[in-house]
C-alpha cells in the first residue's frame, strides 16, 4: 500500500462518494428515528434504521472492492473505506435481522 491519500481510479472515487452518502445517511435516519427509539414497540425503527445505510455501504463495499482488486488501488484511504463499508453493510444486516426476528 502506498501512503498516498486520494485513489487513482473512478471507482476509488465513487467508493469515497457512497461511504460519504453511508455516513450522511446514517446520521439523517438516526436524527430523524430517535424520538421514536424509547418505544419498546417500536422495533420497526431499528429495522428503518437498517436500511437508510445498507444500500450505500453495499455499493461503497463493492466499488472499494472493484478498485482494490481491478483496478489495483493501493491508497490507505480506499482500504479503511472498503473495510468500513464491509463492516457496516454487516452491521445494517444484523440490525434488520435481529428487528425482524423482533416481532416472531
Amino acid at each position: 500500500m502506498s501512503p498516498a491519500i486520494t485513489p487513482k481510479s473512478a471507482a476509488g472515487r465513487r467508493s469515497l462518494l457512497f461511504a460519504a452518502i453511508t455516513v450522511l445517511a446514517t446520521l439523517l435516519a438516526w436524527i430523524v428515528l430517535l424520538p421514536m427509539m424509547g418505544f419498546p414497540s417500536a422495533t420497526w425503527v431499528w429495522h428503518a434504521l437498517g436500511q437508510a445505510f445498507a444500500g450505500p455501504a453495499a455499493a461503497a463495499a463493492a466499488l472499494g472492492l472493484v478498485s482494490i482488486i481491478h483496478y489495483k488501488e493501493r491508497s490507505v484511504l480506499i482500504w479503511l473505506t472498503t473495510s468500513a463499508a464491509l463492516a457496516a453493510a454487516v452491521a445494517a444486516g444484523v440490525i434488520m435481522y435481529s428487528a425482524v426476528a423482533g416481532y416472531q
